[in-house]
């Protein structure tokens, strides 16, 4: 495409963006005129679109993001599209992004809504319709970044009690389903394993293996393709997107190594090393739900088809529980945000969801910083946990909540008619946990004479695996780790133990007892 040419494009696309506004402005201001005050929800089509969103389609230049791009001369993004519609195939609102020029990648079950990619300047129009309910950027989503049996009072007599290193009576989580959406889980760590040497790790599915386009079919970037057609269970195109994103034979399932931690903290056995690195529920099944990349990043979109995946299979895998020590920096409002939407329904399918409250608990200046709990944390049904520092004693007499950890209110919120916003201002989190040089897995590759250590690992060697003082042999490598995302899965694990003792607890009656 010539200078001229580009120049021309972009011209056009300002002017349609200007006709777009003003019919924006004209149907806010005939609805005001009619019906008066807007009620509490009252939407403006503008309002519907996340701030984020909105900066990339009026920016000048595209800006570099993994979610916009120009194509051919127009600036395409990738957005979630939230739907209020009593129609479950969304056939009309699927229609339309078509007609708009734009690609349907993925429908949800969890959330009403859609994985899209359409030009920046049809977004607007989108959003004047009716059964749109908020449309989203397709944000990245990242990590928030055992003497833990007996700080947590796992080892109390009600709980499980030890007469050899590997027997014992009690709980440890057998029977139970935990899901770890997460960057993977190293199953060759013996920390997966039970005390017989049989893995744990049931399943093990990887989104970030085939991205959110090819996954289901589709060429990345491609106008035209809708490939939620035909995505039902038992059908062909299921059958293919499973077999696509299966990663069970892969020599290295967890190469940034936040995953093998998280799942070892939860469910863990680490017996056979000194000092005993075992988790709160150690004969928990796990299921991999890899939604972060190498570096612990990933999109929204996939750990939306993460969630789908856990609902679609809870009943047939006895998942209970679900860990997402990961976050979306999103402002939107609870009630609208996708991943919020998402783990409802999966705590409305009975899965307890435990979301990490994120690591930003201070500012540059080291000073308390509040309001910054991230989606899905900031979802009223959820169990958000933020980080506690046992101080290296079993006694909680002298605990404190971490620094670092994320403290609300809640700051994330919408906007009505008149352009005020009003933010959500929950309680947030709603417990802490044992979040502070807690030692638990660290992953290397499934080749003992190729074992190459996790990214994490790896990069601060010194830190992470040198300090523990445990001689690190293959298989049964160990590493420190803090934060929120150490803590959720301490309260995973919980969870498990809860649902052992009791199968007809339910995800609310859960979050009760343990607050």
């Amino acid at each position: 495409m010539t200078p001229t040419l580009a120049k021309f494009t972009v011209l056009i696309e300002r002017r349609r963006l200007r006709a777009i506004l003003m019919r924006m402005l004209a149907t806010a201001t005939v609805l005001a005129v009619l019906f008066g005050m807007q009620s509490a929800h009252a939407q403006t089509a503008s309002s519907k679109i996340a701030a984020d969103l909105w900066q990339v389609i009026l920016a000048p230049t595209t800006p570099t993001l993994s979610w916009a791009k120009d194509v051919n001369g127009t600036r395409m993004v990738k957005a979630l599209v939230v739907s209020n519609s009593t129609d479950p195939d969304l056939t009309a609102l699927r229609s339309d992004v078509l007609a708009k020029g734009g690609a349907v990648y993925f429908r949800y079950t969890s959330v009403a809504a859609l994985s899209v990619m359409l030009p920046a300047y049809q977004v607007p129009l989108l959003a004047l319709r009716s059964d749109v309910q908020g449309i989203s950027p397709n944000r990245l989503t990242a990590r928030t970044s055992s003497t833990l049996e007996a700080v947590t009072g796992a080892l109390s007599s009600g709980v499980r009690t030890y007469t050899s290193a590997t027997t014992y009576t009690g709980l440890d989580g057998s029977g139970i389903g935990i899901a770890i959406l997460d960057s993977g889980i190293g199953n060759y760590n013996k920390a997966m394993n039970d005390d017989t040497g049989a893995i744990r790790v049931k399943r093990a599915v990887d989104f970030q293996k085939v991205g959110d386009a090819t996954a289901v079919g589709a060429k990345d970037w491609t106008a035209g393709v809708d490939a939620s057609v035909g995505m039902i269970p038992g059908s062909a195109a299921m059958a293919t997107y499973e077999s696509n994103i299966d990663s069970t034979g892969a020599k290295l399932r967890d190469p940034y190594g936040h995953g093998s931690h998280v799942a070892s903290i939860a469910a863990g056995r680490g017996y056979f090393q000194s000092p005993d690195a075992s988790g709160v529920a150690p004969k928990a099944n796990l299921y991999d739900v890899k939604v972060l990349d190498s570096r612990g990043y990933g999109q929204m979109s996939d750990v939306l088809a993460g969630i789908d995946w856990v609902i679609y299979h809870a009943k047939e895998y006895n998942i209970r529980v679900m860990n997402l020590s990961l976050a979306a920096a999103s402002t939107d409002s609870w009630q609208t945000d996708p991943l919020c939407a998402a783990v409802r329904s999966a705590s409305a399918a009975g899965i307890t969801v435990v979301v990490a409250a994120g690591n930003f608990g201070r500012n540059a200046q080291l000073q308390e910083n509040y309001g910054t709990i991230s989606a899905p944390g900031n979802d009223p049904t959820v169990i958000t946990v933020g980080s506690a520092n046992f101080k290296l004693t079993t006694s909680r007499s002298d605990d404190t909540v971490n620094l670092f950890s994320s403290r609300g209110p809640t700051r994330s919120g919408w906007t009505d008619s008149t352009g005020v916003r009003h933010v959500d201002n929950l309680l947030k989190p709603d417990l802490v946990a044992p979040g502070n040089l807690i030692i638990g897995a660290a992953a290397t590759r499934a080749q003992s004479n190729n074992s190459t250590w996790d990214y994490l690992a790896s990069a601060y060697y010194s830190l992470l695996v040198m300090a523990t003082g445990i001689n690190q042999t293959y298989g049964e490598t160990q590493m420190y780790m803090s934060g929120t995302s150490i803590a959720a899965p301490v309260v995973a694990g919980t969870v498990a133990l809860m649902l052992q003792q009791n199968p007809g607890l339910t995800p609310p009656l859960i979050k009760a007892m343990l607050q």
